[in-house]
C-alpha cells in the first residue's frame, strides 16, 4: 500500500557492489537475444489485418486468386491527339509490366455496336474503346453522357487507371504525359527517413534533458534504458509468440512507456542529490519511486493479460508490446539504472521549473464541484454515444470515404444459365437502389450479356436461346475471359463518392448471392469492419480491469471509479474527434491508443500513490498536492511534452505510417496530458476520504 515505505539499504549496496556485472550482463543479454530473435518490421499494416480476415480465408478456401488493386492518376492539360496517344501508350505500357494482371481505363472499355451491312442486314460488334480516334472518342462520351466517369473527369483533364497485380508497381521508367499521382504502399521501410527521424528523437532529448537537468546523465541513461527496454520487449514477443513481423510503429509503444517510467525514477534520484550522497540518492529513487511502478506493471498485466487470449494477432501483439515493455522496463529501472547512476554525483539539482506545481495546486486546491460533475457527464454521454455507434450502427463510428475507387468480387457457378444470370441482376438492382449516386457501373457477365442482347435485333426478351447467342459473341470477340473464369463470375463495381465501409457492411449481409472478395483493399476493409466491435469490447474490457484493479490497490470504490474515468477520458475524446472527421480505423490508431492507455494508467497510480501517502503521513490536501506535482507531475510533464514534440514531428515525415502515428499519438498524449494535470488532480481532491476521517 502506499503508507509501506520498503527497506531497501541491503540490496542498493548489493546492487553498487557488482554494479559492473550487473552492467555487462544487460549488455551482452540483450545482446544475444537480439542475435537469437531478431524481429522484422514492416511499414504497412494490410498483413496484421488480413491475417485475422474472415473473408480471406473464405477466398481462399475457393483458390480464388486474390489481387492488390491500386489507381494512377494522370492529369493533362488538354485532350488532344497527341496526348490521346500518349495516354493510350500508357495503358499498354501498364499492362505489360510484371505483375500486372489486369489494366482497367477509358482505354480498355468494350461497348457493343450494330452496324447495318450492304443488304440492309445488321450485324453486331463490339468495338474497344483503345481502338477509337479522339474525335470519335469524344462523340461517344458524350453520347453515352460519360458513363465513363470513373476513369476521366468531365473536363478531360485527368484520367483514372485502376490496376490489379500481385503488389503495387514500379512506375519511375514509364512514360507518363502530365502530372500523375500513384500510391504505392508497398510495406518497405524507408531506413533514411525512419534513421533520420532516429537522430531528430535523440537531439531533442539531449538539448530538452539539458536545458531541464543541467547535465548529460541523463540523456546517457534515457538512451540505454529506452533501447534496453525496446530490444528486449520485442525480441521477448519473438520468443514467446513465434511472431517475428511486427509493425514499424510498434516500438513506439515500448519507447514512449520506457521513457515517462524511466523519468519517474531518474527525477527522484535527481532531485534526491540534493544535500545527500551518492548511496542515500540511489536508495532514495527506489524506496520512493519502485512500489507505485510496481503497481503500473501488475495493473498493465492484469488488465491487458486477458487480451493476449483474444484469436486476434493484431490485439495480442499490441497487448504483448505494453505489457512486455512495462515489465522489462520496470526491471532495467531496478536493477541497470541503479548501477549505472551510483557512479554519478550531481552538482546542479535544483529545479525551478518544478514551482509549476505550486501554481496548478493553487488553482485546482478550490475547484467546482459543478464543473467538475458537468465535464464527467458529458465525457460519459459521449462514451455512451460512441459505445451505440460501435455497438448499433460499427459502420458509423469509423468511415472510409472513398471517390473513383473500384471494388472487385467473385461469384462461384456450377454452369452459366438463366437463373445466375438473373441473380446477379438482382444483385445489381439492390445495390444500385441502396446506394444510387454513389456508384457508377457494376460491371458484370449480366450486364454485358444484357448488352448484347439489347443489341442483337434478332432477339428480344432474355431467354436461353437470347443467352446461348450473348455467350457466342463473347467468346467470338475474347470478352469471356474478361467476365468469367471456369467456376467463377467477375463482378467489378465501380464506386464515386461513398463510405466503403457502410458498402462492405452491405456486401457482407447480403444473401441474394455469394459473393467472395479478391482485392486486397476490400478485404482489409472488411477486416477492419468485421474487427472493429472486437477492438472495441477489448479496450473496454481492459479499462474496467484497470479500473478494478486501482480500486483495490487503494482499497477504495472511488479510486476504481477515477481508475476506469481517468484513462478512458482521453480515449473518449479522441474518438469523437476521429468520428467527426470520418477518420478510418487503422492500426496506428490502436497503437496510438495503446500508447495513450499506457501513460495514462501509468499516471493514476503514480499520481494517488503519492498523493494518499501525504495525506496518509498528517499532509493537508494542498500541500500533498504540491508535493505530488513537485515529485509526480514533473515528470509526467516532461516526458510528455518530449513525446508530443517527437510524435508532432513524425506527422511531417512524408511516410504514411509513420504520418499517423505522429498525428494519433501526439493528439493522445496531450489529451492524456490535460487529463493528468486537470482532471485527475481534481478528483483526488473529491473522493480524499481522509478530510471526512479527521473531522
Amino acid at each position: 500500500m502506499y503508507y509501506h515505505t520498503p527497506h531497501i539499504h541491503r540490496y542498493v549496496d548489493t546492487i553498487i557492489k557488482f554494479r559492473i556485472p550487473v552492467i555487462i550482463f544487460y549488455l551482452l543479454f540483450v545482446l544475444l537475444m537480439a542475435i537469437l530473435y531478431p524481429p522484422k518490421f514492416l511499414s504497412t499494416d494490410a498483413l496484421f489485418w488480413l491475417k485475422a480476415s474472415h473473408e480471406l480465408q473464405k477466398t481462399e478456401a475457393k483458390q480464388f486468386d486474390t489481387h492488390h488493386l491500386s489507381k494512377l492518376e494522370v492529369r493533362v492539360k488538354k485532350f488532344d491527339e497527341p496526348t490521346h496517344e500518349a495516354l493510350k501508350r500508357l495503358h499498354e505500357a501498364l499492362v505489360g509490366l510484371d505483375g500486372v494482371e489486369r489494366v482497367s481505363s477509358l482505354f480498355s472499355n468494350d461497348f457493343v455496336e450494330t452496324k447495318k451491312g450492304s443488304s440492309d442486314s445488321e450485324m453486331l460488334t463490339v468495338i474497344n474503346t483503345g481502338e477509337l480516334d479522339t474525335l470519335r472518342l469524344h462523340k461517344l462520351l458524350k453520347e453515352r453522357d460519360n458513363d465513363y466517369s470513373n476513369m476521366v473527369e468531365d473536363d478531360y483533364h485527368t484520367f483514372y487507371y485502376f490496376i490489379s497485380g500481385e503488389n503495387t508497381i514500379d512506375i519511375s521508367g514509364l512514360e507518363i504525359p502530365g502530372s500523375y499521382l500513384y500510391d504505392a504502399k508497398n510495406g518497405e521501410i524507408e531506413w533514411p527517413i525512419l534513421g533520420s527521424y532516429t537522430l531528430i528523437f535523440l537531439l531533442i532529448m539531449v538539448v530538452v534533458f539539458r536545458l531541464l537537468f543541467r547535465n548529460y546523465v541523463v540523456f546517457f541513461s534515457a538512451l540505454m534504458v529506452i533501447g534496453l527496454s525496446t530490444v528486449l520487449t520485442f525480441t521477448l514477443i519473438v520468443m514467446l509468440t513465434g511472431i517475428e513481423t511486427m509493425h514499424i510503429t510498434m516500438p513506439f509503444i515500448t519507447i514512449s512507456i520506457a521513457l515517462v517510467d524511466f523519468l519517474y525514477f531518474y527525477y527522484r534520484w535527481h532531485v534526491s542529490q540534493y544535500k545527500v550522497n551518492r548511496r542515500n540518492a540511489v536508495i532514495k529513487m527506489l524506496n520512493r519511486s519502485m512500489l507505485p511502478a510496481l503497481w503500473t506493471s501488475v495493473i498493465t498485466m492484469l488488465g491487458l493479460g486477458s487480451l493476449v487470449f483474444i484469436d486476434s494477432e493484431i490485439i495480442r501483439l499490441l497487448s504483448l508490446s505494453v505489457i512486455i515493455s512495462s515489465v522489462t522496463g520496470y526491471m532495467v529501472n531496478l536493477t541497470f539504472l541503479p548501477a549505472m547512476l551510483s557512479y554519478f554525483e550531481l552538482e546542479h539539482t535544483h529545479v525551478p521549473y518544478a514551482k509549476i506545481g505550486y501554481f496548478f495546486t493553487s488553482r485546482e486546491i478550490h475547484y467546482n464541484k459543478t464543473f467538475l460533475f458537468g465535464f464527467l457527464a458529458i465525457s460519459y454521454m459521449l462514451f455512451i454515444t460512441g459505445a451505440y455507434l460501435i455497438y448499433g450502427k460499427s459502420n458509423t463510428f469509423f468511415k472510409l470515404n472513398v471517390h473513383n475507387e473500384q471494388v472487385a468480387l467473385k461469384i462461384p457457378y456450377n454452369e452459366i444459365d438463366l437463373p445466375l444470370v438473373h441473380s446477379i441482376e438482382h444483385f445489381t438492382e439492390a445495390l444500385e437502389e441502396r446506394f444510387e449516386d454513389e456508384i457508377g457501373e457494376v460491371v458484370s457477365l449480366s450486364s454485358i450479356i444484357h448488352n448484347l442482347n439489347d443489341a442483337n435485333s434478332q432477339t428480344d426478351a432474355l431467354d436461353e436461346e437470347a443467352l446461348l447467342q450473348a455467350l457466342f459473341y463473347m467468346d467470338l470477340y475474347g470478352l469471356s475471359s474478361k467476365y468469367l473464369d471456369e467456376n467463377a463470375v467477375n463482378i467489378v463495381i465501380n464506386l464515386y463518392d461513398i463510405n466503403k465501409v457502410a458498402l462492405i457492411e452491405w456486401l457482407l449481409h447480403y444473401k441474394g448471392i455469394e459473393l467472395y472478395f479478391i482485392d486486397h483493399e476490400t478485404l482489409l476493409g472488411s477486416a477492419k469492419y468485421n474487427q472493429t466491435v472486437l477492438l472495441a469490447s477489448s479496450l473496454l474490457t481492459a479499462l474496467l480491469i484497470i479500473g478494478f484493479i486501482t480500486g483495490w490497490i487503494f482499497r477504495s470504490k472511488a479510486m476504481a471509479f477515477v481508475g476506469f474515468t481517468v484513462n478512458a477520458m482521453p480515449i473518449i475524446w479522441f474518438g469523437m474527434i476521429v468520428t467527426l472527421l470520418a477518420i478510418p480505423l487503422s492500426l496506428e490508431m490502436l497503437i496510438a491508443t495503446t500508447i495513450s492507455l499506457g501513460l495514462a494508467s501509468d499516471a493514476t497510480i503514480h499520481f494517488a500513490f503519492k498523493y494518499f501517502r501525504l495525506r496518509y503521513f498528517g499532509r493537508s490536501s494542498k500541500h500533498a498536492l504540491e508535493k505530488m506535482y513537485f515529485y509526480s507531475g514533473i515528470p509526467v510533464i516532461i516526458g510528455s511534452m518530449i513525446l508530443i514534440i517527437v510524435f508532432a514531428m513524425l506527422y511531417f515525415s512524408q511516410v504514411h505510417s509513420l504520418e499517423l502515428i505522429g498525428l494519433y499519438s501526439a493528439t493522445l498524449i496531450l489529451l492524456s496530458l490535460f487529463t493528468d494535470i486537470f482532471v485527475l488532480p481534481v478528483m483526488l481532491l473529491f473522493i480524499d476520504r481522509f478530510n471526512a476521517a479527521r473531522s
